[in-house]
C-alpha cells in the first residue's frame, strides 16, 4: 500500500498559510504527486490583505483549484466552509489524503470520513526525510514568527520525529 506522501492530497487553508509564511510552498509539489485545493479555500486565503498575499500566490502556483460540490450538511454544521470543502473534494475525487491543521477538522476527516490526515508539521518532517529541507526547527520558527500558531507540544514532537530534539 502506498504511503501517505506518495498519494494525491486535498489541502486546506492552514497549511497553505503556514508554508507561505516560511516561503516553503514549493514543498507541496515536491512531496506530493498531485495537490488540489478548493475555490472556498482560495476565498479564505484572499479574503483579507495579509501582507503575505504574494507568497500565498506563489504557494498556489501549480496547485489544482477545484470548485467542490456542496459539502455534506454534517460538515457545514461542524466546520467552516473551507475545511468542509476540502473533505468533500477528497470524497468527490476519491482521494484518501487531506492536509489539514485544525484539530476538529482533522478528527472529523479521520473518524467520520476515514480519510488519512496530516498537517504542516508532518509535511515538514517528510520534506526533511527526503532532503528537501535542512531543518524542521528553522522552518517552524519562521512559520511561528509569521504569526501562525503551532502548539509547543506539536513543535516538540515534530522536532523529535525529525531527529532535531
Amino acid at each position: 500500500m502506498p504511503d501517505f506522501f506518495s498519494r494525491p492530497i486535498v489541502c486546506n487553508t492552514g497549511p497553505l498559510i503556514a508554508l507561505s509564511r516560511a516561503s516553503l510552498g514549493g514543498l507541496l509539489l515536491a512531496v506530493f504527486p498531485r495537490v488540489v485545493t478548493t475555490t472556498r479555500v482560495l476565498a479564505e486565503l484572499t479574503a483579507k490583505d495579509s501582507g503575505d498575499l504574494g507568497e500565498i500566490h506563489l504557494t498556489l502556483k501549480g496547485l489544482e483549484i477545484l470548485e467542490a460540490s456542496t459539502p455534506d450538511p454534517l460538515l457545514l454544521t461542524e466546520l467552516d466552509s473551507g475545511e468542509a470543502s476540502v473533505i468533500q473534494a477528497a470524497r468527490d475525487l476519491g482521494f484518501q489524503n487531506v492536509l489539514i491543521d485544525e484539530r476538529r477538522a482533522r478528527q472529523i476527516a479521520a473518524k467520520v470520513y476515514r480519510l488519512d490526515v496530516r498537517g504542516t508539521c508532518g509535511l515538514l518532517v517528510e520534506a526533511k526525510r527526503r532532503a528537501l529541507l535542512d531543518s524542521v526547527g528553522s522552518a517552524l520558527k519562521l512559520i511561528i514568527q509569521g504569526g501562525y500558531f503551532i502548539g509547543p507540544d506539536l513543535v516538540a514532537e515534530s522536532l523529535k520525529r525529525a531527529g532535531e530534539a
